[in-house]
């Protein structure tokens, strides 16, 4: 896979370096990357059903990220969603979004790109220092490229996404992005610093505009405002049999063929035939492909991606490529967008500093010592979710506390102390007002720096009030 931007045809800029790109230990349950790892070489049949039937398992974990893309497009289709467009969400998320685990800081954005009939050419607008992101995720919801801050600045830029092996011309300025498959998801965030910031925020996610290169610049189109949407990447739905999945899984193998890093993994399954016609293979009856599914996803759900720190949970391993395909899967198995450590690291909580779970019947505190906020060169929130990781209504509608909060009150000693309760404290400043049952939390940190991207920064642990 190429990952890169690439100014004009002559040169390749690989993208920076995202930090930490060696996976940490392994923290994943059921024996993750097995068909990486011992087997028969690809290609060879293998002589016994079952040493086929875990082959299969492993397809299914595998395919999950490009099954996922398959369900989502056929959604998009069904809601009339054009390609090449984007969808903005012109609001910030409050608890009327049915989506799970949304930011409440950012305007969000979606586009599905179709590069088949040719590249697709990205502006975006001087953002004068404001953050924004565009990240991009090919078929198998790997971010291979990111447009923002971090990567390209927040100068005007015009890029050309450009399906595997296109060559051609390129408007003069402009840089290339090689998209590891023909179809790409497109997902903006663009900060938004208050209320009344709320308009110039808009004003800036408007101005992305995507165009067929063909038709620029002439052909420029801008954004459809749409209130929900995000409703087209709602939470994925991973039903149906097993013949039906791996048929599915043959079909979008066959429209996306996996490439560089992905063919590598892909090979190892060629005894299976994806991408040809797996009902054939000889050992794989309906009953088989149906308990290597299920298998599949319970080994999928139950994997543990991430590190534990006094209640925290912080995945360091989410790279543009992740290798290990029970990891990436896991990752990805709520909906695409996890960013990449380079560009956010999420910490989350659902139990408190002792091991007991998070509930509105009992008070909580987390203290940030003088000094001790997340080190950022973008910004932080900590945001509180239901048990279901969706926002919760609240008397105050403050379903955050981050770095352009007003009003917070810090102590004598310069520390900020936030309160997490149900009931409402006599001073509200610094109150995150919680539901009456479970809860959690998710600290997001932008663009992280120093010791967060170091893996020493730790997070407050989360104290209840006796």
């Amino acid at each position: 896979m190429m990952r890169g931007i690439r100014q004009g045809e002559a040169s390749v800029a690989t993208l920076p370096q995202i930090a930490g790109t060696v996976l940490p230990r392994r923290r994943v349950l059921g024996g993750a990357c097995a068909f990486l790892a011992a087997g028969s070489a690809a290609g060879q049949v293998l002589g016994r059903d079952g040493d086929l039937a875990a082959l299969a398992e492993d397809a299914a974990i595998w395919g999950l990220p490009l099954v996922q893309t398959g369900r989502y497009l056929q959604l998009a289709d069904s809601r009339g969603i054009r390609r090449n467009q984007f969808y903005l969400n012109q609001r910030l998320a409050t608890p009327a979004l049915k989506i799970p685990g949304p930011n409440v800081d950012t305007l969000y954005g979606v586009a599905w790109l179709d590069l088949s009939k040719g590249p697709v050419v990205l502006d975006v607008p001087d953002t004068h220092g404001r953050y924004y992101a565009i990240q991009l995720m090919d078929a198998y919801e790997n971010s291979f490229a990111y447009v923002g801050r971090r990567t390209t600045g927040t100068g005007a830029g015009t890029y050309v996404i450009a399906a595997p092996g296109w060559r051609g011309t390129i408007p003069g300025g402009a840089r290339t992005i090689d998209a590891p498959t023909s179809v790409v998801l497109a997902l903006t965030r663009t900060l938004v610093r208050g209320e009344a910031d709320l308009k110039a925020a808009q004003d800036v996610q408007s101005a992305f505009t995507l165009a067929p290169l063909s038709d620029y610049p002439d052909g420029r189109i801008a954004g459809i405002v749409q209130t929900d949407a995000l409703s087209i990447l709602p939470k994925p739905d991973h039903g149906g049999t097993g013949r039906a999945y791996f048929d599915e899984l043959s079909r979008l193998v066959r429209l996306y063929p996996p490439r560089g890093e992905e063919r590598r993994v892909f090979d190892r399954l060629a005894p299976l035939r994806l991408g040809d016609d797996v009902a054939q293979s000889p050992g794989l009856s309906a009953a088989t492909l149906q308990t290597a599914l299920e298998r599949a996803l319970a080994k999928v759900k139950q994997a543990d991606v991430a590190e534990d720190s006094d209640g925290w949970r912080v995945n360091y391993g989410i790279t543009s490529f992740i290798a290990d395909p029970l990891r990436r899967a896991a990752v990805n198995q709520f909906g695409p967008g996890a960013n990449v450590m380079a560009e956010a690291l999420y910490f989350s909580a659902s139990h408190d500093s002792d091991g007991a779970a998070l509930d509105g019947s009992e008070r909580y505190t987390i203290t940030f010592a003088k000094g001790g906020l997340p080190p950022v060169a973008a910004f932080w929130s900590l945001i509180l979710y239901g048990a279901d990781f969706f926002l919760v209504k609240n008397p105050i509608n403050r379903y955050s506390i981050n770095d352009r909060s007003t009003g917070l009150v810090y102590g004598s000693d310069g520390s900020l102390r936030i309160l997490i309760q149900h009931d409402r404290p006599a001073n509200t400043a610094n109150w995150l007002p919680a539901p009456a049952g479970g809860f959690q939390l998710i600290l997001r940190t932008y663009q992280p720096t120093g010791s967060l991207l170091a893996r020493t920064y730790t997070v407050p642990r989360i104290e209840r009030v006796t």
